[in-house]
C-alpha cells in the first residue's frame, strides 16, 4: 500500500477541515503533537503542540495521511507517498533502494507506533516515508 501523504506549516486543522468540506469525508483520526519534539528541533514553534503530527483521511477510495512538518514547506515539497509495509525487516529494504542517489530526510528510527519509520527523497525529488506496521518491541 502506498499512502498520499499532506504536510504543512501548521495549518493542518484548517487543510483537514477544507478537504473533509470538499471531498465530504470524515477525518478518521488525528493526533496533535502535544509534548512531543521531533529530535534534532531545537527551537520548535511556538505552538507546536498544538499542530498535528499525523492524521487520516479516506479521498475518494484513497487513505491519506497529514501532519505539520517542523522542518520549512514549501511549494513542492507538500506530497510525500508513504509506503506502509508489514515488517521491519522489508521497510529496511525498500529504504535501502530508495536512499541510493537520494537524501535521507529521517534515518530509520523506531517510533511510537512503529518498528521502522524513515524518510528520504530519491533520486528524482520524490519524497517517501517507509513505515513498517511492526509494532515497536515486537
Amino acid at each position: 500500500m502506498v499512502s498520499p501523504y499532506l504536510t504543512f506549516n501548521g495549518n493542518c486543522k484548517d487543510a483537514l477541515e477544507f478537504y473533509k468540506n470538499v471531498f465530504q469525508s470524515e477525518v478518521k483520526m488525528t493526533l496533535p503533537y502535544g509534548d512531543y519534539i521531533p529530535d534534532g528541533i531545537i527551537e520548535p514553534p511556538e505552538n507546536l503542540s498544538q499542530w498535528i503530527v499525523h492524521a487520516v483521511m479516506e479521498i475518494c477510495g484513497t487513505t491519506f495521511w497529514f501532519a505539520d512538518e517542523v522542518q520549512p514547506v514549501t511549494q513542492g515539497n507538500m506530497v510525500k507517498l508513504t509506503a506502509v509495509v508489514p515488517t521491519a525487516k522489508e521497510a529496511q529494504v525498500y529504504f535501502d533502494l530508495l536512499k541510493e542517489g537520494g537524501i535521507i530526510t529521517l534515518p530509520p528510527t523506531k517510533t511510537f507506533y512503529s518498528a521502522f519509520h524513515a524518510a528520504v527523497t530519491d533520486k528524482y525529488g520524490v519524497g517517501w516515508n517507509i513505515v513498517a506496521e511492526e509494532a515497536p518491541g515486537q
